[in-house]
């Protein structure tokens, strides 16, 4: 792929992302029609980013079943989809933190009592109890849920950070791939944070299914691309 086809292809790319993108909340807008526009649209970005990091993981084990002609293109694919991924895991996260310091305070459903955040540090930590007037961990299953979710924002915003040809070039190839390699791991704390939130703490319109669908899916593909590709260098 030359330098002007390469360009055109990105472009290409970015506007199927957003199209599809504004088709998604289009159609999952309804079902959060109780929160306010702020929450809802946090929500959403969250969603978006984990369908995008786990279309990431799908180009490579397509990629085995493709011509070797597509190797550039599809290297393009996976790696401005997981910009789009990045920019709305960012979005999602800024979006929470606006809503965690606003008034009235956000409430957070968890089990049979209401948890009230205290701004985003709430999030985190517990109200300073005992002698010494620290901040404990909040390690409830909201807490657990936050953590992972801090945890997922670290390692997107350091794959966001990276994913341009200049970054690779002053990380060198091998740091950047040992970096990027963490994809899969990103994409396993998003899941699990969802689900804490989804089962546990938010509720409807959550459900489980809104993300183990789409996981156990793209963990398949994986596993029958890894065979393929096991299979293949045996030959």
């Amino acid at each position: 792929m030359n330098a002007g086809n390469k360009s055109w292809f990105r472009v290409g790319t970015f506007a199927v992302c957003l199209v599809l993108s504004a088709v998604a909340s289009f159609v999952m807008w309804p079902s959060f029609a109780a929160f306010p526009a702020m929450e809802t649209w946090s929500m959403i970005c969250g969603y978006l980013s984990f369908l995008l990091i786990g279309t990431t993981l799908l180009v490579g084990p397509i990629r085995t079943w493709l011509p070797a002609r597509w190797t550039s293109a599809s290297v393009s694919l996976r790696r401005d989809v997981g910009i789009c991924a990045g920019l709305f895991g960012v979005l999602h996260v800024v979006l929470v933190l606006v809503l965690f310091n606003g008034q009235p305070r956000l409430m957070i459903v968890q089990e049979s009592h209401i948890q009230k955040a205290d701004g985003w540090l709430g999030l985190f930590f517990l109200d300073p109890q005992g002698w010494s007037g620290w901040p404990l961990p909040n390690w409830s299953l909201s807490g657990v849920a936050n953590y992972l979710g801090l945890c997922a924002f670290l390692i997107l915003l350091a794959l966001l950070l990276t994913s341009f040809d200049r970054a690779e070039k002053k990380l060198g190839g091998g740091t950047w791939k040992r970096l990027h390699i963490a994809n899969p791991s990103l994409f396993l704390l998003v899941a699990f944070h969802g689900l804490i939130y989804a089962q546990s703490i938010k509720g409807e319109p959550h459900s489980f299914a809104d993300f183990l669908w789409f996981a156990g899916f793209v963990w398949l593909v994986r596993c029958i691309g890894f065979a393929h590709t096991a299979r293949r260098r045996r030959r």
